[in-house]
């Protein structure tokens, strides 16, 4: 946050949460400005978790690799310290544009910067709360929130919403849209639905199709199932175009470059 920003924060007037989320400052507080936002077509999708070891970094690179093989211009943004979406994308797709971004004025102006170049930004947040999960969060347009059938997984995800429910209170009420997605899971899994059945009571979407725990995945660190030809990738990458065709499809057509040949797949 700027210095004159933690001045007016210490007088109880503006949070850092609120800097991110304003268009413009109002004019008579005397501070710098900067211009309202206008409609821009750009998509700023987050994948976010308090909890560690729910597959945001892999989803993330997936969603990445997915749209460019799609002729989409993405660019990723990576708030995570480990950056481990960052290193696998750089692995698997030099042409990406990558920015590491980890505290609160540096995402903000990534985020700026990256709208104006590539149709949709994919960021990936720190397995952790604190303020890089939380500033990206505030700017996203939509917030992909995965999650491990198990309680503490369940427990976990309740603090994650806390903070995309503020976003959307700021914003009165229209982003970040919120999915759930629910991973590693596996055929027939009891406690899959028991879990879908608690989630109901969040109010909270839950995406239909999920993430099975398929070692493809694992083993797909510097590329994506679906450029791998393997029983498990083929059944991986299955999981991941049924996935991202439910939450994005309708986006494809608006975004896909002119020669719309799809690459890689």
């Amino acid at each position: 946050m700027p210095t004159w920003l933690a001045l007016l924060s210490k007088q109880g007037q503006l949070t850092q949460w609120e800097w991110l989320a304003m268009p413009a400052l109002p004019a008579n507080r005397g501070l710098p400005t900067w211009p309202r936002r206008t409609y821009c077509p750009t998509m700023l999708i987050v994948l976010t978790n308090t909890k560690g070891g729910v597959g945001k970094s892999t989803l993330a690179a997936h969603l990445v690799l997915w749209l460019h093989d799609r002729r989409v211009r993405v660019a990723l943004l990576d708030t995570d310290e480990q950056q481990t979406a960052a290193r696998w994308v750089r692995g698997a797709e030099p042409a990406v544009e990558i920015v590491v971004a980890t505290d609160v004025e540096s995402i903000r102006k990534a985020k700026n910067e990256l709208t104006q170049r590539v149709d949709v930004v994919v960021a990936d947040s720190p397995g952790s709360g604190g303020e890089a999960s939380h500033s990206i969060t505030m700017l996203a347009d939509l917030a992909i929130v995965p999650l491990q059938p198990s309680k503490p997984d369940i427990r976990a995800v309740k603090d994650a919403l806390k903070f995309v429910s503020l976003a959307r209170e700021m914003s009165g009420g229209s982003k970040p849209d919120v999915r759930i997605v629910l991973t590693f899971t596996a055929k027939g899994d009891i406690q899959s639905r028991r879990l879908r059945d608690e989630l109901a009571a969040l109010d909270v979407p839950v995406a239909r199709s999920e993430i099975r725990r398929l070692n493809a995945f694992r083993d797909s660190c510097d590329s994506a199932v679906h450029r791998m030809s393997s029983r498990d990738a083929v059944q991986a990458a299955h999981d991941i175009e049924t996935l991202f065709s439910e939450l994005l499809g309708e986006h494809l057509s608006r975004w896909k470059l002119p020669n719309k040949e799809v690459v890689h797949g």
